[in-house]
């Protein structure tokens, strides 16, 4: 039996249920990035976890141990909030040792913790300073070295860098990871950066409307979604509906996407469209452009800049290219 183990979770408040038959088995030593839009349930499966909320039905079982209705004190999970949850009017070192005094550790014991996690976390020398007077990275730190002071089963993170601006954003994703790894804990963290979840994750979860539609290492998902809805929500932006394909969807990112001038097409092999530029944006480093091609806009990715009204051929290789049956 794997070490986290959840077996046909239900959770609804009400009428309305929110998790349906949720299956996940997750070894000791993984981080699984649960990924998916606003109201999918990532969070609603963190709180049962945690168990903030109450099971309608299923198990949730730690080491072998079924915690399912367990008090959330008794379970030995802690979770790392979005907001940090610090107190304002503590120290770092304050912060990060709560939980142990809680716990009536000794004093001299959670000094000696307190001073192993700030070297840990990199934040040597910052033990007295308020945690106000941090930025959001380095506070995001002292959640993570608070959660783990009391050294927990399992870590569970809800969205933990959505508040950080975007370049600390990247830094403090490959700071959690690099630790992770280097500490061994099992953890989840909920997500709804793809990129993040790419970066961070051993595996990914893909949540759509209460239900699991696949999981898999990265690579499995980005490269080998298993529905149109997992290929849609990691990039693939182009669908084509109805193709010779028995009227099935072809789906592929505009990143995959190659332009050549209508004068010299490319190679048959893959998928190869007639179209006209309509319009371009430029996002730095590329080019997107829309491209007409018969009744459908499709986006194609390229360092060149190709003027409206263009007549072009656009090349997909085959790999690119996710096939699904159409929903009926």
């Amino acid at each position: 039996m794997s070490y986290l183990q959840i077996n046909k979770l239900k959770i609804g408040y009400g009428n309305n249920i929110v998790l349906h038959d949720i299956h996940l088995a997750v070894e000791k030593g993984e981080m699984i990035a649960l990924l998916g839009p606003s109201g999918c349930g990532k969070t609603t499966l963190l709180n049962a976890l945690c168990g903030f909320v109450p099971v309608r039905s299923g198990t949730i079982s730690i080491n072998g141990r079924d915690i399912t209705h367990s008090t959330p004190e008794q379970r030995n999970i802690t979770m790392v909030f979005q907001s940090y949850a610090l107190w304002p009017h503590f120290t770092v070192a304050q912060n990060i040792g709560y939980g142990l005094k809680v716990r009536r550790v000794k004093k001299e014991a959670i000094q000696q913790r307190v001073q192993e996690l700030l070297k840990i976390v990199n934040l040597e020398g910052y033990a007295d300073i308020k945690v106000t007077a941090l930025s959001g990275g380095q506070r995001q730190r002292v959640a993570l070295a608070r959660a783990l002071a009391i050294e927990p089963e399992v870590l569970v993170l809800d969205e933990p860098l959505s508040n950080l601006d975007a370049k600390v954003r990247l830094n403090v994703r490959h700071e959690i990871k690099a630790l992770q790894k280097k500490l061994g804990f099992t953890s989840l963290i909920v997500t709804h950066d793809q990129q993040e979840a790419l970066v961070m994750a051993d595996r990914i979860a893909v949540l759509n409307s209460g239900r699991i539609e696949q999981i898999g290492t990265p690579e499995d998902i980005y490269h080998r979604p298993a529905t149109p809805f997992v290929a849609d929500f990691m990039g693939a932006d182009n669908c084509l509906t109805g193709t010779d394909d028995g009227g099935k969807s072809l789906y592929f990112r505009s990143v995959d996407v190659t332009i050549h001038a209508a004068s010299t097409p490319p190679a048959p092999q893959g998928l190869v469209l007639e179209g006209v530029i309509e319009e371009s944006a430029f996002l730095g480093h590329q080019y997107r452009h829309r491209v007409r091609c018969g009744g459908q806009l499709l986006l194609a990715d390229s360092p060149q800049f190709w003027p409206a009204q263009t007549p072009v051929v656009l090349h997909v290789p085959q790999p690119a290219l996710h096939l699904f049956e159409q929903p009926l």
